[in-house]
């Protein structure tokens, strides 16, 4: 991305806003201006040239004993370059220690069944994507709820 002076814009910091939401600051090294971005987290991804961490995400890196963080973040990094993610949220974090799995409650899959057969393969995969776009390591029958009513504006109250 270039400014009006025909530098580059440098990303500051990205900050993780609710769900997969974000908002980034750029900066531009040679007139010194700024712009702010807020989005989708795949959108935002597009316009960040190499892999930045936002500060949730660096902060439980932090949290982990110094001999795992490199370990940690050398996993991740690797997973967020298959994927070609250059954002590094917290939820992330989470999918690339899961190796990208999620796993299903046992009531969350008894539901799953009563999809019908023709939608049950899409409703899987998103609602395995929103989980792990999430850091959740389960989905769960209150993230399917979310889900249906987020789609098709309707929840069965149960």
């Amino acid at each position: 991305m270039l400014c009006g002076c025909q530098q580059s814009f440098r990303v500051e910091e990205v900050e993780e806003l609710e769900s997969d939401e974000v908002f980034a600051r750029f900066q531009c090294d040679g007139c010194g201006w700024a712009v702010g971005g807020e989005g989708r987290l795949k959108d935002i991804d597009s316009l960040v040239p190499l892999i930045i961490w936002t500060d949730e995400a660096h902060y439980h890196l932090s949290r982990l004993p110094p001999y795992l963080a490199s370990l940690v973040r050398d996993e991740v990094e690797t997973f967020a370059g298959d994927r070609q993610y250059r954002i590094v949220t917290y939820s992330r974090m989470v999918a690339a220690r899961n190796k990208g799995q999620v796993e299903w409650s046992p009531e969350a899959e008894r539901r799953l069944a009563n999809v019908p057969s023709g939608i049950r393969t899409m409703a899987k995969t998103e609602l395995e994507r929103t989980a792990l776009d999430r850091g959740m390591p389960e989905v769960t029958v209150a993230l399917m709820e979310e889900v249906k009513t987020r789609y098709f504006g309707m929840a069965t109250g149960r």
